[in-house]
C-alpha cells in the first residue's frame, strides 16, 4: 500500500501546470498508439482484399489475359458471311442502301444522357439523287366512314358467330 501513498504524495506535490502537462503527454501517447493500431489494421484489410478474389473477378482477369493472346475463330458459312456483309444496323444505313436514296431532314438534334435525339421533318425529305422524289398520295377516310365500316364488321361477325 506504500506504492499508492507514494503516488498520492507525488501528485499532491505537483503544481496545476505540471498535472495538465502530465495528462496531456499521457493522452498524446494513447493517441499515437491508437493511430499506429489503425494503420496496422488498415494495411491488413488491404492485403485481405488483394488476396480474396471473387469468381467474377477471376473471370474478368482470365478474359483480360486471354483477350490479347488469340483472336476468336468463328467459322462462317458462305451464307452467314453474305448475311453479315449485307446486314443493316441502323436506320441511316438502311437509307444509304435503299434504292430511293432519300436523306432525312432533321429539325433539331439534342443530346440527352449520352443519347442523340433527332427530330425528323417527314414533310420535307431530302432527295439525294438527281431524280425527283415520287409523289405519295395518302388517302384517309373520314371518321364517319370509319365508324360505318366498323359497324358493318361487327354485324358480319355477329352473323358469322
Amino acid at each position: 500500500m506504500k506504492l499508492f501513498s507514494d503516488i498520492w504524495e507525488f501528485l499532491k506535490s505537483l503544481n496545476f501546470v505540471d498535472i495538465v502537462f502530465f495528462f496531456a503527454v499521457l493522452i498524446l501517447m494513447v493517441l499515437v498508439v491508437t493511430l499506429i493500431y489503425f494503420i496496422k489494421i488498415n494495411n491488413e484489410e488491404e492485403q485481405k482484399e488483394e488476396q480474396e478474389e471473387t469468381a467474377e473477378m477471376k473471370i474478368v482477369r482470365e478474359i483480360q489475359e486471354n483477350l490479347g493472346k488469340e483472336e476468336p475463330t468463328v467459322n462462317f458459312t458462305e451464307y452467314e458471311r453474305d448475311q453479315e456483309d449485307k446486314a443493316i444496323i441502323s436506320y441511316d444505313e438502311l437509307l444509304n442502301k435503299s434504292s430511293n436514296n432519300y436523306g432525312l431532314n432533321y429539325e433539331n438534334e439534342e443530346v440527352k444522357d449520352d443519347l442523340w435525339v433527332k427530330k425528323v421533318n417527314l414533310d420535307d425529305l431530302v432527295k439525294t439523287s438527281a431524280e425527283e422524289a415520287p409523289k405519295v398520295d395518302v388517302r384517309v377516310i373520314s371518321f364517319a366512314k370509319e365508324e360505318a365500316f366498323l359497324q358493318a364488321l361487327k354485324q358480319l361477325q355477329k352473323e358469322l358467330g
